[in-house]
């Protein structure tokens, strides 16, 4: 539902009250984190008609909330989320995910100042079913993030009887476009504690810009495919973070079904055709972060080759990110020397957020988010 037809509307219907809340269901509450109009399931991020040249990992996970957000202004006293999953979650310990990221939500509050701040989390109550409660919202800017890594069938916000559910208002900034991100696991939020917690919503939070997670575990590969399916989203900007997927031609991982997983095949024509089907749309080109912020590895010195390629045919709105800084020196910002925590998630949006702000004319100045 579009910000418009919401604002005309004042306040969201609720739908039956039980037990004294109202229960509005999620389909008639503003959703960011949806790039296309029409996604394979109700709350997917990818569109139905992906076909086999996209891997079959993206076809998978696109079917996840991951990025997803419901945004709004309630005055209730008591507000309540509550969520289905499509299946029982699933995954295997060496994956990394807390059950409070794959499945569960956590819940943000915007002060006075514009900062958004962490209020709770919420996580399952059942195999499929979850619920959160806050007894004292009162009223106030609500941000929603949905679970990371699970598919979900339905959820619904509920508030008190004479409760309301509004749309916020646009952006100070001016920004209505998403930052789509397209990456890897650790886009895709490996492995933050919560949905709020990876560097993709924290980038969304502290720019305060509507974001697109596109990041795929193990499955970020640049087929030329997948750079069409981008090219529909109206975005503000294009983040391309899909190095830890990929190899040279010289050094391809042993795995055979990994073989078309090459940048200096993919990249190119990917970086290539976004560009010409969204001309003037900034592209920021990111380096693979490394937990020990080592030198450039051969990936990274063939992506900034090929950026100072395309800077010098005449390319505008294209950002470079190097990896230093992308995590913490110590060595402390990944659970396996790859994906990152929290501490890590953290350094990322810092890095990132950075690139965005420059491509988007942007302050990321985060003095102002201090407590």
């Amino acid at each position: 539902m579009t910000f418009a037809a919401l604002l005309a509307a004042c306040a969201i219907s609720g739908g039956a009250i039980t037990n004294g809340m109202q229960w509005i269901d999620g389909s008639s509450l503003p959703i960011e984190g949806q790039g296309f109009a029409q996604t394979a399931v109700p709350y997917g991020r990818m569109p139905a008609g992906v076909t086999t040249n996209v891997n079959a990992g993206v076809r998978g996970m696109g079917n996840f909330s991951t990025g997803l957000q419901l945004r709004f202004h309630a005055k209730t006293k008591k507000l309540s989320v509550r969520w289905t999953l499509a299946g029982a979650v699933g995954g295997q310990p060496k994956d990394f995910l807390s059950p409070t990221a794959r499945a569960g939500i956590d819940i943000y509050r915007r002060r006075a100042d514009g900062i958004w701040r962490f209020v709770k989390l919420g996580v399952l109550q059942s195999p499929t079913e979850g619920l959160l409660e806050i007894a004292d919202w009162g009223e106030g800017d609500c941000l929603v993030n949905l679970p990371g890594w699970s598919a979900l069938r339905d959820v619904s916000v509920g508030v008190d009887e004479t409760g309301t559910v509004t749309p916020l208002k646009p952006r100070a900034n001016g920004v209505t476009k998403p930052v789509v991100f397209y990456g890897t696991s650790i886009t895709h939020g490996s492995s933050a504690s919560r949905p709020g917690m990876t560097f993709v919503n924290q980038v969304g939070r502290h720019l305060d810009v509507p974001v697109v997670n596109l990041g795929f575990s193990g499955s970020g590969v640049m087929e030329f495919e997948m750079s069409e399916h981008l090219a529909k989203i109206d975005a503000s900007c294009y983040v391309l973070d899909c190095l830890w997927n990929m190899f040279m031609t010289d050094a391809p991982d042993p795995r055979p079904s990994y073989r078309y997983r090459c940048v200096d095949e993919n990249y190119e024509p990917f970086i290539r055709n976004l560009r010409a089907k969204c001309p003037g749309v900034p592209i920021v080109m990111a380096e693979q972060c490394d937990v020990r912020c080592g030198p450039p590895n051969k990936k990274d010195l063939f992506i900034r080759k090929l950026y100072e390629k395309l800077v010098a045919e005449g390319w505008q709105n294209l950002v470079y990110l190097p990896k230093a800084g992308m995590y913490p020196p110590d060595g402390e910002g990944t659970v396996d020397g790859c994906h990152a925590t929290d501490l890590g998630m953290t350094h990322l949006a810092r890095a990132f957020e950075k690139a965005v702000g420059t491509a988007l004319g942007l302050s990321c100045d985060r003095s102002a988010a201090q407590p």
